[in-house]
This record gives C-alpha cells, structure tokens and sequence, in this order.
C-alpha cells in the first residue's frame, strides 16, 4: 500500500523519518542519498557492517585487574621475624620479672638462672609461652592489616564458620591421623627416644602437665597453623601462581609441581621445630613430617586455616590422652620416666 502514497508518507508509514530540505532549497545529494536508502535493503546491510566492525581500542574495556597475591615471601620472612624478636623478649621479660619476685627469697639469682627456670619449669614457661603467642597475633593483625589494607584473617584465608560447620569431620581426621600416626611408630623399625625432653618436662608437676596439655590443644595448634600454613605455604605457592601469571609457566606445573614443593619446603621447617622435643631423633621428625603434609593437604582442600588448626588439636590431643590414661590424669607423673 505504501507504493500508492506520497513518498514523504510512504517513509513514515515503513517507521522512517521523512527527510526534506529547508525551505527554500533544493534537496541536495545527501539528502536524496538518504531518500534512496532508507528503507530499503540497501540500509539493512550498512547496519549489519556497522555491527560488524570493530571497536575502536580506546573503546575496549580493560581487563580487570587481579588481586594481588598474599602473603608472599617478603610477608612470611617479616612475620618470623617478629615471632623470633618477640619469643626472644617475651622469655627476656619473663626471666626479669622472676628475677624481681624472687629477689628476698633466693640470694644473688643471675638472670641468666632466672632465664633457664622460667624456660624450662612448664608452670612457667607455658604461661609465658600463651601470652607471648596471643601478643604475636594481635601485633600480626596489626601490621598486616595495615600493609594490606585488607583484613588480616579474610586474607590469610582462617575462615572459621568453615571449621565449625565441619568441625567434626575434621576433629576424626585429627584423631585417626593421630591413631594412624602412632601405629606407625610402634610398628615401624624406626628410633624412638625413651624418655623425650617433653616428657621430662610433663613429670615435673601436675599443673605443669595440665598447662602443656591445655596449651597442647588451644594456643599452639592455632598459631602454629598460623604461621605455616597460614603465611609460609601459601606464600611458596604463590610464587608459582606469580610465574603462572606472568605467562613464564601454566596451572599445570603449578598443581602437579608448586603444591608438592611448597608442602615439602613447609613440612622441613615445621619438623625441625619439633626436633628438641623428641631429642632430635629422625623416628619422629619422620612421623611429625607425615603429620605436617596431611595438615598442608587439609588447608588447601578446604581453603581455610581454621580447619588445619582443627585437625592439628585433634592430633595433638591423642598424644596427651595416652599420657593421661598412663598416669590416671597426671597423678603418678612418674609412671612417665620408667621409674
């Protein structure tokens, strides 16, 4: 019907604006140019090459950026060092201050005396030990906060609701690796010390062995986790996800290499950690390193360093419960030492 109308009409009959000179003029080219090709087919193809052609690269959006990758090993080394400086402080103060209490009751005690009794005597050295670990992770959240300028437990991936929602699977994985762990050792022709300087150590006193055993489960999972699968892992694995980005390597080599090295590289040092309390003997480092891999596995399965401490205390706990079971709770703490 529009081929019977007026062309101006026919135009917006199809939807088109009619397009008409000014008064008093002629229509010029590019407006008999438009006439022609609106509305016909002609004007469907210029619109599906327009569609067709690439933006302009000022247009492109740029990619977002990723996050930064946290902590790395400049983190982790600031982090040891603050934990070096202050046990060192902390076992310092302690010394000085039983030094001071014990002034008018034991004449011309060193320092150096002092220092060796609150080290070693666990009613002294445990309390010492809690409070110098619960100044580490304040001042930790403290610095790290502010050199991230992100929050310091979201960053180091704690999580954790995450622990709690599945604490009791993970507190069975800590007690049968504990089981396992122990079977190993009785069965296995390794060298196992007879009486280790932990042991000597719970013999001393009932409250001793009850401070050792409550920090055992609490204070040094939690920070232990923190400091070695919290900073140190993640921070060796991240070097490879930093090569990964950089296009030098792949997400392969970083499965099947970077997470085997940054476990073992994590493992030696937890291990040696532990090395004074079973009189450096290799049965048990083996066994403790076997514990630190399963502790690795279970912060990256889960993704959260809540979890590892879980299974950490779980661990722990069995290697009191059998101590408490021998001494019926602490009291016969001489069953410990053979006598």
């Amino acid at each position: 019907m529009s081929d019977f109308l007026p062309e101006d009409n026919a135009r917006e009959q199809d939807g088109q604006p009619a397009v008409d000179p000014a008064p008093g003029q002629e229509p010029g080219p590019d407006v008999e140019t438009a006439r022609v090709i609106t509305g016909s087919p002609l004007a469907a193809v210029m619109a599906s090459q327009a569609s067709t052609t690439p933006p302009d690269e000022s247009e492109i959006a740029p990619a977002p950026k990723l996050p930064p990758l946290r902590p790395n090993l400049l983190h982790t080394l600031l982090f040891f060092f603050i934990a070096f400086v202050m046990l060192l402080l902390g076992q310092l103060i302690a010394a000085v201050v039983y030094q001071l209490l014990t002034l008018g009751t034991q004449a011309h005690l060193s320092l150096s005396a002092a220092y060796q009794i609150t080290a070693s005597d666990p009613r002294l050295s445990i309390p010492t030990q809690a409070a110098i670990y619960g100044a580490l992770v304040m001042l930790a959240v403290i610095v790290f906060s502010g050199l991230w300028l992100s929050p310091f437990w979201e960053t180091l991936e704690w999580r954790a609701s995450r622990a709690r929602r599945f604490f009791f699977p993970l507190l069975l994985v800590g007690l049968l690796t504990g089981v396992a762990i122990g079977a190993l050792g009785n069965s296995l022709p390794m060298p196992m010390p007879k009486n280790p300087p932990i042991l000597h150590e719970m013999s001393t006193s009932t409250l001793g062995a009850w401070f050792l055993l409550v920090f055992g489960i609490t204070a040094a999972p939690m920070t232990e986790e923190l400091a070695f699968r919290g900073f140190l892992l993640p921070s060796l694995l991240n070097i490879f996800k930093w090569l990964e980005r950089r296009g030098v390597s792949n997400a392969q080599v970083t499965r099947w290499i970077g997470i085997p090295v940054s476990i073992l590289l994590t493992t030696i040092p937890f291990t040696l950690l532990h090395a004074e309390q079973v009189s450096d003997s290799w049965g048990p480092l083996v066994l403790i390193g076997v514990v630190s891999v399963v502790l690795c596995v279970v912060r990256l399965s889960m993704k959260s360093v809540a979890c590892g401490a879980v299974v950490h205390a779980a661990y722990n706990f069995t290697l009191f419960a059998g101590v408490v079971y021998q001494t019926s709770g602490f009291q016969h703490l001489n069953k410990l030492m053979g006598s």
